[in-house]
């Protein structure tokens, strides 16, 4: 029994932590006394000796985080909750540390006779709302020798002690800042250091890290300090660029002493000679154009600090003076004024310059626009003239246009007739009669080919129409008289032919 008791009291000892620890006690107890089997009335009084010692009461229960995190120079709340049954009564509560050198008591709360807390807690710990189902405790100005292992004891009456056990760690908060880099930003340098976000002092190491649009590199070192704290710097690496003047970097870090993620914003300043531009000129700048002036703006940084007008092509014109970094033309302008201008601009980074040209006109743009306009309207008429004149010209002539003629006359015939074709050659007298046949065989063949000498000579349509169709009949050498009057000849059917 002694040996049982004495296996008990080590394990109640070593396992301070919840009600988890009474419960392995009681079920280690009942297997060892199944095993063992003793008197029944002892049976109990080594149950009920055994519940004292492990810390386990039927009918009562502790409960505390099983970790708790405090913050280095802050305060941290032990919470202690106590669940008693109505047939039980709470006597006392406390909360024990242990200490290298044992366990000490930091405070005791019992209903009859109040508080008590040792001389060396009494500034720094106290009850936050004490009850019999309440026993939590505040701990101020934590510091790492708070470091360790509470318990939280509750006896109640009659069935005595229950505990639980819970670690507090101390964290250390970080402090956070950003720090520049060691030299300037130039527009086109090489690649530097931007920025470094810190991160001292932080236990256990904080998480840091940069959000940014920007193309760059992150590097991070970790130094380890006293006290189990470290120091964590990340290096944010960049090739400066005007275009990212003004961005915004973004230090983040993330530790668990926080109650949010830290952030901290960044602007980047990157130097840079002056951008240039020259407002002002329209391009309808004209001779006796008044209250004209070119302006120069600069985009620097630093800003500028020399602003200079100078003319190219010649001596600056009489009558332009350089008013607030402005060339301003006094008068109105003069055929003269066209010319190169140039504004140079300076600043610490270095010197740039704009040129423009000018060109002054003789008459404003829209006056040229109102004089070609009707420039163009003046040529439209003249031109819409010239056409009708020459549609007019060509539709008389072709109505006055002769009939297509032949080189030999023919007399005209009553209607019902169609003149024989042409002939250019004909005998000047008519044959005897006893040549007849052999005329008329002649003549018959010089008229087919008169007829095809025609279709050769003639349009096409006519001449095909003709050979097809003939529409008279061929007529004989001796119907025909020859009359001849100088040099046309005129060949009459003494017939068909009649007045």
């Amino acid at each position: 029994m002694e040996l049982l008791l004495r296996s008990f009291q080590s394990f109640g000892e070593n396992e301070r932590s919840e009600s988890t620890g009474g419960d392995m006690a009681l079920t280690m107890t009942a297997h060892y006394l199944r095993n063992n089997p003793i008197h029944p009335g002892l049976n109990f009084r080594v149950l009920l000796m055994l519940s004292f010692v492990s810390g386990v009461v039927y009918g009562s229960q502790v409960v505390v985080p099983p970790k708790v995190n405090a913050v280095l120079g802050k305060n941290v709340t032990l919470s202690c909750r106590v669940q008693v049954d109505t047939n039980l009564s709470l006597t006392q509560s406390s909360w024990e540390r242990k200490l290298p050198t044992g366990w000490v008591t930091l405070a005791v709360y019992n209903p009859m006779f109040g508080i008590s807390i040792p001389p060396e807690y009494e500034r720094r710990l106290s009850f936050r709302s004490p009850s019999m189902h309440d026993a939590t405790i505040v701990l101020e100005d934590v510091g790492f020798a708070d470091i360790g292992l509470y318990t939280c004891k509750v006896a109640t009456f009659p069935l005595g002690n229950t505990q639980a056990s819970t670690t507090v760690s101390v964290l250390v908060e970080p402090k956070v800042y950003v720090s520049a880099g060691s030299s300037a930003l130039i527009d086109g340098g090489n690649e530097t250091t931007v920025a470094t976000c810190i991160a001292e002092r932080a236990r256990p190491p904080a998480e840091v890290s940069w959000e940014t649009n920007l193309y760059g590199t992150s590097e991070a070192h970790m130094q380890d300090d006293a006290n189990g704290t470290t120091t964590t710097q990340v290096h944010y690496t960049w090739q400066p660029s005007r275009h990212s003047q003004g961005h915004t970097l973004t230090c983040v870090v993330k530790h668990p002493a926080l109650q949010s993620d830290f952030r901290i914003p960044y602007i980047v300043n990157v130097q840079f000679a002056p951008d240039i531009l020259v407002l002002g000129y329209d391009g309808d700048w004209y001779v006796g154009r008044e209250n004209v002036q070119l302006k120069c703006r600069a985009k620097a940084n630093p800003p500028a600090q020399h602003f200079r007008w100078i003319r190219l092509d010649g001596e600056m014109p009489d009558g332009a003076e350089v008013v607030n970094n402005s060339l301003v033309f006094m008068r109105p302008l003069q055929k003269n004024d066209s010319g190169v201008y140039r504004c140079e601009v300076a600043n610490d980074i270095g010197l740039r310059s704009r040129d423009i040209r000018i060109r002054i006109q003789d008459m404003s743009q829209k006056q040229m626009t109102s004089s070609m306009a009707i420039a163009g309207a003046v040529m439209g008429a003249v031109l819409a003239l010239f056409l009708i004149t020459v549609f007019t010209i060509v539709l008389l002539t072709a109505r006055k246009a002769p009939p297509s003629t032949y080189t030999d006359k023919v007399i005209d015939l009553p209607p019902t007739h169609k003149p024989p074709p042409p002939y250019t050659e004909r005998p000047p007298a008519i044959p005897l009669a006893s040549q007849a046949p052999q005329v008329a065989s002649f003549s018959q063949d010089r008229r087919m080919e008169r007829r095809h000498e025609l279709a050769e000579r003639v349009p096409g349509r006519m001449a095909r129409r003709d050979l097809q169709s003939p529409t008279h009949h061929s007529l004989s050498y001796q119907e025909w008289i020859c009359h001849q009057n100088g040099a046309d000849r005129v060949y009459i059917n003494h017939r068909e032919h009649y007045v």
